[in-house]
């Protein structure tokens, strides 16, 4: 649901990270004018460089939530420590969700957050991480053990939004390949979402098959029913086809567990989700990306939503990414050498234009190793008042991250800030709004698993953006990409387990990194399905598993292929749209099931 080029555009990229680093007296004049809000600015700043060894391995939201019950009702910062408390959501029994990381391996960390009156829920494969559901005043107690790195606030997860049959069954053309006798029989597709509350109900009215699996408790709680619809695409497509499900939606370690038990445990061909986890790494492999990875390995395909935050061609970018670029240190108010970053002369500051529940800011230093200290903060449209901030410590063993959350949204208009402590080196870095707007944006959109390199990110269009009905897809400009569609590229700097691409330089200026082509491919959205709240089923969440049925119906047409050959048949016979060519926000273009299948029988 639409809720969640091949080339950089060059020109727009070093324009963002060659912008002139002494402007501070315009800059200043720009942000932190207001003598309240450097105050607060400073008073955050101070406070987090007294925190002890054990407090600086709490995330900055958590830390605020704790300390929302320890100050006086008139204390400077209780809007800042306010907004905290809504983004940790303790329920009624003051327990919180939160990421940790650490040994697992032995079990002793597990008894340990238990005797803490805690529970661990889900563990990465690699024991390092976990999600763990503790007492919001025992955050402390656990940072305290020698065998955690890290607890922070666990980041929501959104979806990238028979009887009746999807319209991309005839716009892809899989109706042609379905009548020829290729209807994806022996391939077994796994559907990764939220849930599937409707799919008895729709097994009754022949719009799923009867022999449908979920993975024993993995069939999400009582949401949207968003896997319901994606396996009904699928099954239109792909009628022939087994399917499979498991959720996505009890934490990231559990998506990556689901994602390798598909694979392994139900021998799934292909694998398709359209789930983003907001706090997954920008750029460097997460532990959802590395699971994807894992399966591509085995010979699977996975296709991914590529999201549906926006995209600069479309004026709808929500996404800024380029090199910190240093401003000013407000006239010494703040800590001695605090910089602040420049998103275009003389501007120290980003507007929102369109509200988001969500800020994140990421930079490129390995995940887990972060010896760089940035820090975010959301201020209010005038820029006299700090409504959030994020200012975990980084001090060698952090996570490159910062975010802002607010389950009421963040309004339009407010003014997102990045400072950097002294010492700190210059990095790339990407501001994420999910889907709001800025002022002052860029392409780069999709990241995570969405857009890694083992994924087939898959953009949107609306099946019938030609005007001209229920009809196959012609390409060109009859079909662009879909106004919310993330756009790519999507620009690496770290292998999964941290190494560096390129040693020494982590900037986009100096060509640092490795660029994806992200998306891979566009399918269709905007279709029928019977599920409820469906009809119509919009977003990149309806397209990716359009492709992966097509996906299905060449490998029914070539049991012999390999994942790369069938995406090879996919990508050689796309319809082009948007700019020529690979591009930003298409990929190679639109994915059709005939012209594929044609390929894989005469190749």
């Amino acid at each position: 649901m639409a809720k969640r080029n091949s080339i950089r555009n060059t020109a727009f990229a070093l324009g963002a990270v060659a912008l002139a680093a002494s402007l501070a007296g315009v800059a200043q004049a720009q942000t932190a004018s207001d003598p309240q809000v450097t105050s607060q600015m400073a008073g955050l700043l101070a406070e987090k460089d007294a925190r002890s060894a054990t407090q600086s391995k709490i995330g900055s939201q958590l830390w605020y939530a704790l300390q929302a019950g320890r100050v006086p009702s008139d204390d400077a910062q209780l809007t800042v420590y306010g907004s905290a408390v809504d983004a940790v959501k303790a329920d009624a029994n003051g327990m919180v969700r939160a990421s940790v990381r650490g040994d697992f391996g032995d079990g002793s960390l597990a008894s340990f957050i238990a005797a803490q009156g805690g529970q661990v829920l889900y563990v990465a494969r690699n024991r390092q991480s976990a999600l763990v559901s503790v007492p919001l005043s025992a955050v402390e107690a656990v940072a305290g053990s020698a065998a955690v790195g890290r607890i922070g606030l666990a980041a929501p997860a959104s979806t990238n939004t028979g009887s009746l049959t999807s319209q991309g069954y005839i716009s892809h053309k899989a109706n042609q390949v379905v009548a020829s006798g290729y209807d994806g029989t022996g391939v077994r597709i796994g559907v990764i979402s939220d849930s599937v509350d409707y799919l008895q109900a729709l097994i009754g009215t022949g719009d799923l098959p009867a022999d449908a699996v979920v993975v024993p408790g993995q069939s999400g709680n009582t949401g949207s029913s968003e896997g319901t619809a994606m396996m009904e695409i699928v099954y239109d497509l792909a009628p022939g086809a087994k399917l499979f499900f498991a959720t996505a939606f009890n934490g990231e370690q559990s998506f990556a567990n689901n994602i390798r038990t598909l694979r392994d445990v139900y021998h799934c061909d292909i694998i398709v989700d359209d789930v983003s986890y907001f706090d997954e790494p920008v750029f460097q492999d997460g532990v959802v990306a590395q699971a994807v990875n894992d399966v591509v390995a085995s010979g699977a395909l996975y296709f991914s939503a590529a999201a549906n935050s926006g995209n600069l061609t479309s004026g709808t970018s929500g996404t800024w990414e380029g090199d910190f670029t240093p401003g000013s240190a407000s006239g010494g108010v703040l800590p001695a050498g605090y910089t602040l970053h420049q998103f275009k002369p003389g501007q120290d500051y980003n507007v929102l234009t369109a509200g988001s529940k969500w800020i994140g800011l990421h930079w490129s230093d390995a995940w887990g190793s972060s010896a760089n200290d940035y820090d975010l903060f959301l201020l209010n449209a005038a820029g006299t008042a700090v409504l959030c901030a994020s200012t975990d410590v980084q001090a060698g063993s952090g996570d490159s991250i910062e975010a802002c959350y607010n389950s009421k949204g963040w309004p339009a208009g407010s003014r997102i800030v990045v400072g950097k402590k002294a010492g700190a080196e210059p990095r790339a870095i990407h501001i994420d709004t999910q889907r709001g707007r800025l002022a002052v944006a860029t392409s780069g959109a999709t990241f995570g698993h969405n857009g890694a390199a083992s994924t087939v990110s898959t953009a949107a269009v609306y099946w019938n953006s030609a005007r001209t009905g229920t009809r196959p897809f012609v390409g060109g400009a009859a079909n662009p990409t879909e106004t919310f569609s993330s756009d790519g590229p999507r620009k690496i700097f770290f292998r999964p387990d941290g190494t560096p691409i390129t040693p020494g330089n982590y900037l986009f200026g100096t060509g640092g990194g490795r660029t994806l082509n992200k998306p891979d491919i566009a399918a269709a959205d905007g279709v029928s399905t019977r599920t409820p709240g469906f009809l119509p089923f919009f977003g990149t969440s309806a397209a990716a598993p359009h492709a992966a049925a097509i996906a299905a119906l060449v490998k029914s047409a070539r049991p012999d292929y390999t994942n790369a050959q069938i995406l090879n048949a996919l990508t050689q016979t796309t319809l082009d749209i948007r700019a020529v060519g690979i591009d930003r926000d298409s990929g190679a273009g639109l994915v059709m099931a005939r012209e594929a299948v044609n390929y894989a029988l005469t190749h």
